[in-house]
């Protein structure tokens, strides 16, 4: 199979449709994903383990360039193309935007998490202020 040319993608799809996803490498790193988002949902209410996570998430997003030259000049001991492009472009599909919609749900939840403290603290607040009122007219 001949390698696609960047100057003939004409989008993320058609580009992605040229790939030969029944590569055994394709499996594993489904599979790393599933496990990142599996880690992502058990880490929801630890937030000490969800801010690791989210660290490391980000440093391999971070680390995905480097990442990606070490794929292309080795992309033969596991692949049967060469999809490792010098502008990064497959790399950041299939490697970084997984790990980024990650890092954002991690970032959802914790949005979401202050909202419910807050809400709890208003609450607590006006508890209080009605038990200090109750209390002055006793």
């Amino acid at each position: 199979m001949e390698p696609i040319k960047t100057t003939q993608i004409t989008g993320i799809w058609s580009y992605l449709e040229t790939v030969d996803w029944t590569d055994p490498w394709f499996s594993a790193l489904l599979g790393f994903h599933v496990l990142t988002c599996f880690v992502t949902f058990i880490t929801r209410n630890r937030q000490m383990w969800q801010a690791l996570h989210f660290g490391i998430l980000l440093f391999m997003v971070y680390s995905a360039e480097s990442l990606n030259e070490v794929a292309a000049k080795n992309w033969k001991l596991f692949s049967r193309q060469q999809y490792f492009d010098s502008k990064g472009m497959f790399i950041s599909l299939v490697w970084s935007s997984p790990l980024l919609m990650n890092s954002l749900i991690i970032v959802m939840l914790w949005i979401l998490n202050s909202s419910q403290l807050m809400v709890m603290t208003g609450r607590l607040k006006l508890q209080h202020d009605k038990r200090s009122k109750e209390n002055k007219t006793k």
